[in-house]
């Protein structure tokens, strides 16, 4: 598998890998708000020794394996990263960190960082399609993830031939192989182990580049051809999905229909008084009762709705800080979920609902079946895609910072070294 450059894509790749960049770089700025991010960045600037890579919001530097670590747990702490749906996950989280730390330590360009991030989504994508296809339970996105991080980091590290093979090898041995609806079923920082994926990878490219060796990797198996030899070929970081909420995707479908509801009929949120849910299993099997945590905010099914009803938005204000509002509390408390079959069966190609709304004066309001808005047939504006960008870095880092990081990361390929971005996302602005 030999590095491509960005110069043999074509301009609608590179422009969807500079959109994928700058959503997970916002994402990852305002993720550092988190109690999992501090918690994290204390762990690693104790334990994972100094370096030269640079850590979202913090002074400090770290080794590469160590800043991979921190800024993928920040990347992620929101749940607000782009995803995927075949893969039931979030490449850019878990590849986006390992490429950075890598890119700093071999003093690579802005060219050479694309095309290696570039890589890490189309490997990682196609690693996560395999292992669901391979493995009878549902794991994380560190699990397959990892091999993302690795190929990315292998591909700055100058990695060769038999080394990649060996770096994607220990990267599956090492990957955290975790059974991702336990998760569901009780939220915590572990999230979608992406934080160790990251590190695992890219620790798994340093490894293979000192001789260590690995086993074969899912891409040797016989039955995964079809999707290796398109590698170079088809981009599959066409199809990520953006996610203009801070919960789990799954959530986001009903509050798009809750979203579409409200503009039509204009309902006071008080007036409600019950609210049924019809979605997909795995949605359904999302928290329900008052969130204790962010992340128990974050995989929850009616939180999420019902901060849209009371704020009119789900983001980082609300995942952060309004975990026990009286007037969500309430409303959640009027809600149920109801697994559809129709919808069941259309997962995970599509993420489905519709909502019926009953209020006080015994009326009936059902929506239409709403898709998550972001995902690739159902896509953002460039306009949308921007506004969350400021929206989400702005508060964290002013409005003339954020914008220069914008301008930044859409220019990517013309810096001679990543030290100008660096600069923008080391210690906060405030």
């Amino acid at each position: 598998m030999e590095t491509e450059s960005i110069e043999l894509c074509d301009a609608a790749t590179v422009r969807a890998l500079k959109e994928a960049l700058i959503d997970i770089v916002g994402c990852t700025v305002a993720g550092g708000q988190a109690p999992a991010a501090a918690m994290t960045r204390m762990f690693a600037i104790r334990q994972w020794g100094r370096g030269d890579c640079t850590l979202f919001l913090a002074a400090e530097r770290l080794s590469p394996a160590g800043a991979a670590l921190v800024n993928a747990t920040l990347a992620n702490s929101l749940d607000l990263d782009d995803g995927h749906r075949l893969v039931k996950g979030h490449p850019g989280a878990v590849v986006f960190p390992a490429a950075l730390a890598a890119a700093e330590d071999a003093g690579a360009d802005g060219r050479q960082f694309l095309s290696a991030l570039l890589v890490g989504y189309e490997v990682g994508i196609r690693a996560g399609m395999l292992a669901h296809r391979l493995r009878p339970e549902y794991h994380c996105t560190g699990s397959w993830g990892a091999l993302g991080a690795a190929a990315a980091a292998a591909c700055l590290l100058g990695l060769k031939g038999r080394q990649i093979e060996h770096a994607l090898g220990v990267a599956e041995y090492h990957s955290t192989y975790s059974p991702m609806m336990r998760c569901i079923d009780t939220p915590s920082m572990v999230k979608d182990g992406i934080g160790w994926g990251s590190m695992t990878g890219i620790s798994s490219a340093y490894l293979a580049a000192e001789g260590f060796t690995g086993i074969p990797s899912l891409f040797t198996l016989e039955d995964t051809t079809s999707l290796t030899d398109e590698l170079g070929g088809s981009y599959r970081i066409h199809q990520l999905y953006y996610k203009p909420h801070a919960c789990c995707r799954w959530a986001q479908p009903a509050v798009e229909a809750i979203d579409d509801m409200m503009r039509q009929h204009r309902l006071p949120y008080r007036e409600i008084e019950a609210m049924i849910i019809y979605t997909f299993a795995e949605s359904a099997r999302l928290q329900q009762t008052p969130p204790a945590s962010t992340e128990e905010a974050q995989y929850h099914l009616f939180f999420p709705a019902a901060c849209r009803l009371v704020f009119g938005e789900v983001g980082p204000e609300q995942v952060l800080h309004e975990l026990r509002n009286p007037e969500v509390l309430k409303l959640m408390g009027k809600m149920e979920a109801q697994v559809d079959p129709g919808l069941n069966r259309e997962f995970p190609q599509k993420a489905l609902s519709r909502v019926e709304i009953r209020t006080t004066d015994g009326a009936r309001y059902v929506s239409d079946v709403k898709q998550a808005k972001g995902d690739y047939d159902f896509p953002l504006t460039a306009e949308q895609k921007k506004g969350k960008f400021m929206k989400l870095t702005v508060p964290v880092l002013g409005q003339e910072r954020s914008a220069e990081l914008l301008d930044t990361l859409e220019r990517i390929e013309e810096l001679d070294s990543l030290r100008r971005l660096t600069a923008l996302i080391a210690a906060s602005a405030r």
